[in-house]
């Protein structure tokens, strides 16, 4: 006999309701008094087992309530947004940032693929997160909400405060949420994330779940977008084998054995990519208090402008998402060859918006040299020279002299 029986008594429940059962006397077919009278007088004689039936049931219910609330607690403290950390800047950094001009007329954008405890892939470290966060607000930036910018994008008549700027963040990831959330607090700042509509259920380890971007939105920091419907995903699109962005190729299908391959038809491209993204604001809408589609970030801020292997998919693409949404954002403006056919050749145009992106390797200095050219208008070519302020990691060399990372 297991400890745990031996604790809740000699019989276990089951066996105790069975046994209980059997001596329970049968009714007569049409009822009466006496068997009434018989099943009071079992009761009594078998009060101690009803006693210890009751007793062992009461134990385990509340064992198995008390291991779900400790289970519940230890995952919600896990999932909790983490305090800021105590960051200083140098004086050096100080007088740079606290120099910073005044502008008006634009908003520029930063673009955070993910903030945690390691540099890793595209993210960088909370630290440096909370860093860059005490220097725009040393330099006097106000980090607006979504709904400001849309506004200012418009033209509607909506105050804007000084200095302004849009925090974005891609991917709805629960980590970044953690690391960033009482930093953003800490300085009066908001931020919009963009999640794909399919992971808080797909992908829970690493996506916030639907009652974590609840939360998020109605807290008054954050507002929550669509980044699309399924997820990163790539098409095959030529007999090859090779891949590119679900959203800017006619995905090609594989004939059945003896049979050649074809690609889809451009109709079937149009309603694939369509309605997965239509699905995905669905989905907000319905998981989301007060949820509206404002924005949209194209993965891998593809529409087909970059490659394609149907001239039409840009110019449906990139119209279509602008009538769906007030704002379409992209990556950033210094990656890839902005004399593309059908690429913007702008930081930011009412139809679509580049983003500053920040890598692990930006440095401070890296960062005020492109907010002071983004405000400035600098022409985007002369942009480049900030990219010697960021260091690539040791033994390596950034791709045509940027750092290491994509839109």
């Amino acid at each position: 006999m297991s400890l745990t029986k031996e604790r809740l008594g000699r019989t276990s429940p089951k066996v105790a309701l069975q046994r209980l059962r059997r001596r329970l006397p049968r009714p007569p077919v049409g009822g009466g008094r006496q068997w009434l009278t018989e099943l009071r007088a079992m009761l009594v004689r078998n009060k101690p087992a009803i006693r210890r039936l009751l007793l062992n049931w009461g134990v385990l219910i509340v064992a198995v309530t008390t291991v779900l609330v400790v289970r519940y607690r230890s995952e919600a403290h896990v999932r909790a947004p983490l305090p800021p950390p105590t960051v200083h800047l140098s004086a050096t950094d100080v007088r740079q940032w606290r120099a910073f001009p005044s502008y008006e007329g634009t908003i520029p954008v930063l673009l955070y693929h993910g903030i945690n405890s390691r540099n890793k892939g595209l993210s960088i470290q909370r630290r440096a997160f909370a860093e860059q966060m005490l220097a725009l607000k040393t330099a006097g930036f106000h980090a607006i909400t979504l709904a400001q910018y849309v506004n200012y994008v418009h033209g509607r008549d909506v105050r804007i405060p000084s200095r302004p700027i849009l925090l974005t963040f891609d991917d709805g990831s629960l980590d970044t949420y953690r690391m960033t959330d009482k930093i953003l607090q800490r300085y009066g700042f908001h931020g919009t994330m963009f999640t794909f509509a399919a992971w808080p259920t797909a992908n829970p380890g690493f996506n916030l779940s639907w009652d974590e971007l609840q939360s998020m939105q109605q807290s008054g920091t954050w507002s929550v977008q669509e980044h699309g419907g399924y997820g990163h995903q790539y098409v095959v699109y030529d007999a090859a084998g090779r891949t590119g962005g679900v959203y800017a190729f006619r995905q090609y299908i594989r004939g059945k054995a003896g049979q050649r391959g074809y690609l889809e038809s451009y109709s079937s491209f149009r309603r694939r990519v369509t309605s997965s993204i239509l699905w995905g604001a669905r989905q907000l809408a319905m998981q989301i208090p007060g949820f509206r589609p404002l924005a949209f970030a194209v993965p891998y801020a593809d529409y087909g402008q970059l490659k394609t292997n149907d001239s039409r998919v840009p110019q449906f693409m990139l119209p279509w998402l602008d009538r769906h949404f007030a704002v379409v954002f992209g990556g950033d403006y210094l990656e890839g060859n902005l004399s593309k056919k059908y690429q913007l050749a702008v930081r930011f145009s009412p139809t679509y918006a580049y983003r500053i992106s920040v890598g692990p390797n930006v440095s401070l200095q890296a960062l005020n040299c492109r907010l002071k050219n983004w405000v400035a208008s600098t022409p985007i070519g002369k942009e480049y020279r900030c990219m010697h302020l960021a260091q690539p990691p040791p033994g390596r060399a950034w791709p045509g002299g940027l750092p290491a990372g994509g839109p």
